[in-house]
């Protein structure tokens, strides 16, 4: 069954290659550069959004962390300005909370090759892509769901938290997680003029 799965998500794939924007393979040169920086901005963003949840979980208790959580947009945005370089960064997954979080067809190929056994070894996922102002350079880092994920993931979760996510998010996937599968991607985006 899972390799029927997994050949489904393959063919879904090449179909949206062949649809949509292509991924292109990066040079050497160009993997280098993009790893450095995307690694640097994804581990920022990893380490700010989890110390400030867990901060505010300190302060304010669970359900209203919760209730406030939607400032990880500025969090990020404001990681990515911090690098100067035109960067973007969101976190991209099929089980998203948030809307803004809905994966698009090139991070879906991201997400399917995480979901894969093609990325048993692998920490990242790289790509190029071609648009109207040169080639957009695309570096996927995993989120995988710890301990820490299920106080607001799970459907173990306490009564007020549970309250306040079917208030903010009546439309949340991310209710029925489980320990160590993929969370979600951190997706930095980096235009042309900061690879070359």
């Amino acid at each position: 069954m899972k390799k029927v799965l997994l050949i489904c998500i393959s063919c879904w794939s090449m179909f949206l290659f062949a649809s949509e924007e292509p991924l292109i393979e990066l040079s050497s040169s160009e993997e280098k550069v993009l790893s450095d920086i995307g690694h640097k901005a994804a581990g920022m963003v990893s380490k700010r959004l989890m110390n400030t949840m867990l901060g505010d979980i300190k302060s304010v208790g669970l359900a209203e962390a919760a209730r406030g959580w939607s400032k990880s947009v500025a969090l990020i945005n404001d990681t990515a300005d911090s690098f100067n370089l035109g960067m973007k960064i969101k976190r991209p997954t099929y089980q998203y909370r948030n809307p803004i979080n809905k994966p698009d067809h090139l991070d879906q190929v991201a997400l399917d090759f995480f979901l894969s056994s093609e990325s048993d070894d692998a920490s990242s996922f790289s790509r190029k892509v071609k648009g109207e102002d040169g080639y957009r350079y695309l570096y996927y880092q995993p989120m995988y769901v710890t301990k820490k994920c299920l106080l607001c993931h799970s459907v173990n979760m306490a009564d007020d938290v549970k309250a306040v996510l079917e208030e903010k998010y009546p439309n949340d996937l991310s209710r029925d997680l489980k320990l160590a599968e993929l969370r979600a991607l951190i997706r930095v985006e980096l235009p042309e003029s900061a690879i070359k």
